[in-house]
């Protein structure tokens, strides 16, 4: 007599994950999270002020970069000694979200259509990727 168990292997609902997500997050070392937060808000940050024209910038926005980089590279550190750098997976995808888009909007005033729509293919690939994660709130959606 053999004895089988069946694992299921269908993925998690949207809400499930963001839920496991949520406790994932809150069962990590208070210095992981703020390390995780810190990179992300900084990144934010920086990725904002790099999409601008560099001759566009005050003096106090070029501090904010150097600043940004600073503050995600103390973060970064902070994350490897924990081995916990896989934390920022979500945050990746999000920005190539973010360039993704921002590449379709230059595309479309082109009148290049096309590319827009790679674009957009690109958009829902991370967009697919952050809500297995649970991270929708990195591009703007339900947290």
């Amino acid at each position: 007599m053999t004895i089988t168990t069946e694992t299921s292997t269908a993925a998690l609902s949207p809400a499930a994950a963001e839920a496991l997500a949520r406790l994932e997050r809150a069962l990590l070392p208070l210095d992981v999270i703020r390390a995780v937060t810190r990179y992300e808000v900084a990144a934010l940050r920086y990725d904002e002020l790099a999409a601008r024209p560099a001759a566009s910038l005050s003096s106090a926005e070029f501090d904010a970069i150097r600043l940004s980089q600073e503050t995600m590279t103390q973060a970064f550190a902070v994350l490897a000694t924990a081995g916990q750098t896989s934390l920022l997976a979500p945050l990746e995808v999000a920005t190539s979200y973010r360039y993704a888009a921002a590449h379709c909007r230059e595309l479309a005033e082109a009148a290049d259509f096309d590319g827009c729509l790679a674009a957009q293919d690109e958009m829902r690939m991370c967009r697919c990727q952050l809500e297995a994660a649970g991270r929708l709130d990195l591009i703007g959606g339900a947290a």
